[in-house]
């Protein structure tokens, strides 16, 4: 598919929304556990992984604390 200028526009105006104050947890070790559940690198989950770049910053340093409780286990 070739974007158009109403393609490039709409994204442009959807990134500039997004929430870069909270850095990805990602160390670039991308491999699941064994049950396919979360990251063994970073801890997340599939839907984490794709929602992390619409999330808002609250919903980042939430989903952050999840991954540290999922370390501990």
């Amino acid at each position: 598919m070739v974007a158009t200028t109403k393609d490039k526009k709409k994204y442009k105006i959807i990134h500039k929304k997004v929430d870069k104050t909270v850095d990805s947890p990602c160390i670039n070790v991308c491999k699941y556990d064994t049950k396919e559940e979360f990251c063994i690198g970073c801890y997340r989950t599939k839907q984490e992984l794709q929602d992390w770049w619409i999330m808002t910053r609250e919903q980042k340093l939430e989903t952050l604390k999840k991954l540290e409780e999922r370390q501990l286990i």
